[in-house]
């Protein structure tokens, strides 16, 4: 898993020309490191003067990788397995919430929006429905996407063991029959088959790890995002974010994340993925009935 502890900024005011042709550019950097904050500075200042060398010839600056951006998250917890490996951390996003970081233990998030998106053929029959006034009534989207979950599993993957969830806005799956690469292509093309979020399938190969949302999204529960972005490095700046977190964690408690739906395929979970599970099911609420935010 790429999610360095440590995370420096280098920056600097550049012109390039002279009078009217002048271009001034402030370049700012980021990057993390799991040693130290030193080598995390090093890292930054090192990669923003190769930025500077490159603007002053004229010279493209660089961008992060498929345009996902590293993200600077707060290591909260870390989870590790029966032989000490490091299986998992906890993360606080941007928005606040806490994201289960997996290293092999795969998560599919579905979205409706984008997973129900229809082909051609499917626009070309609700079209001719409407024509001819014999539309079918369709089920909900829950329904829809469940459903192809399922002949999915029965097609391709019968042997798997996948636990379903629902989100607020689609499905959620755990395959827990074995660990999984999250930089491998079956990997990558797994999950494009099954219409998950491009950005979130880029940033599993950028991070190398799989990623599940724990908490709720604070515009759900009626909250503004956190006042400050990680790293906080004053001391106005740790006790805003302190009090953000205070508030959100009470009004946490009335909502879960997702909810269990059903289990496909064997019972048979590789150990990582069990304890993965029970800790997943435990900070979601899933079992809890609460309403999904």
């Amino acid at each position: 898993m790429h999610i360095p502890r440590y995370w420096a900024k280098a920056e600097q005011t550049v012109c390039r020309g002279k009078g009217f042709t002048t271009l001034e550019r402030h370049l700012i950097v980021w990057r993390g490191s799991d040693l130290s904050l030193e080598d995390a500075r090093q890292q930054a200042r090192q990669e923003l003067a190769a930025r500077v060398a490159r603007f002053q010839r004229g010279e493209p600056l660089g961008h992060y990788p498929h345009n996902v951006r590293p993200l600077r998250e707060p290591v909260i917890q870390t989870l590790t397995n029966q032989q000490g490996e490091r299986m998992a951390v906890v993360t606080r996003n941007a928005a606040g919430c806490l994201v289960l970081n997996t290293a092999q233990v795969m998560f599919i998030d579905l979205d409706f929006d984008t997973a129900l998106r229809p082909d051609w053929r499917q626009s070309l029959a609700a079209f001719w429905g409407w024509v001819t006034g014999r539309r079918a009534a369709r089920p909900d989207a829950e329904q829809r996407l469940l459903a192809r979950v399922r002949d999915w599993h029965a097609r391709e993957a019968g042997d798997w063991q996948v636990r379903v969830y629902r989100t607020r806005a689609g499905l959620r799956l755990l395959v827990g029959h074995q660990r999984f690469d999250p930089t491998a292509a079956t990997t990558q093309q797994l999950m494009r088959r099954l219409q998950s979020d491009q950005r979130y399938i880029r940033l599993c190969a950028i991070q190398s790890c799989f990623r599940a949302r724990l908490t709720p999204k604070p515009h759900r529960i009626g909250l503004h995002r956190p006042p400050d972005r990680y790293p906080w490095t004053t001391e106005d700046e740790i006790n805003r974010q302190h009090q953000w977190e205070t508030t959100y964690a009470a009004r946490s408690q009335g909502f879960a994340v997702c909810r269990w739906l059903c289990d496909l395929g064997p019972p048979t979970l590789h150990p990582d993925a069990w304890d993965i599970q029970r800790f997943h099911d435990a900070q979601t609420l899933a079992t809890s009935g609460k309403p999904l935010a």
